[in-house]
């Protein structure tokens, strides 16, 4: 408004916790034609992380777009202060990688150390583990899997997950989160049309 841009307003309700192809903004970068701006008001809730940003940058960058971020002030345009930006970004996408590699690693041996001195140890729960990694066996039956074909309908006529959930929350089964539907959609995934059994 202080600029006097006319602005196209999108909002997007997907979890930011997912990748940009699987949210608006991919679609949104994909329709923008050179010399356009895309405003963003929070870097939050546009991507995950540093890498994910610099993606998202490069891909504007490459069509012509500009792209600004509002919260923290950052400028993607063809200039040197944003090569500068994309190169800082750059390494410290890549020391985030590296200390995450490096404290999932000691994570893990800590682990293996003490289901070698104990038999066991805690997660996040409180509950005892004896392995690392999954569960060998039968494939656990999920929650929602009884409600497949109406989870499928809701989908096809375009309803969030949000949404989704509310509407299958009831007495009987009670709340159904978004990670009680995500889990059911990785197994079964939902192509828009047919059920894709894996």
């Amino acid at each position: 408004k202080k600029r006097g841009l006319k602005i196209n307003f999108i909002e997007d309700t997907v979890s930011s916790g997912k990748s940009f192809e699987q949210r608006q903004i991919s679609t949104l970068i994909e329709q923008a034609r050179k010399d356009d701006l895309i405003l963003v008001a929070e870097l939050s809730r546009f991507a995950r992380d540093t890498e994910e940003t610099l993606k998202i940058g490069r891909l504007a960058l490459e069509k012509g777009i500009n792209l600004e971020i509002l919260n923290p002030s950052i400028r993607f345009d063809n200039s040197i202060a944003t090569k500068a930006i994309i190169t800082v970004m750059g390494l410290s996408s890549e020391m985030e990688r590296y200390f995450i590699k490096s404290r999932t690693r000691i994570s893990l041996q800590h682990r293996k150390e003490l289901i070698k001195k104990n038999g066991f140890f805690r997660n996040k729960d409180g509950e005892k583990v004896y392995q690392l990694g999954a569960k060998k066996g039968k494939k656990q039956t999920l929650k929602l899997e009884p409600k497949k074909e109406i989870i499928y309908d809701y989908l096809s006529k375009g309803l969030s997950k949000v949404s989704i959930c509310k509407l299958l929350s009831n007495e009987k089964d009670g709340k159904i989160s978004r990670g009680a539907l995500d889990r059911f959609l990785k197994r079964f995934p939902f192509d828009g049309q047919k059920i894709l059994f894996k």
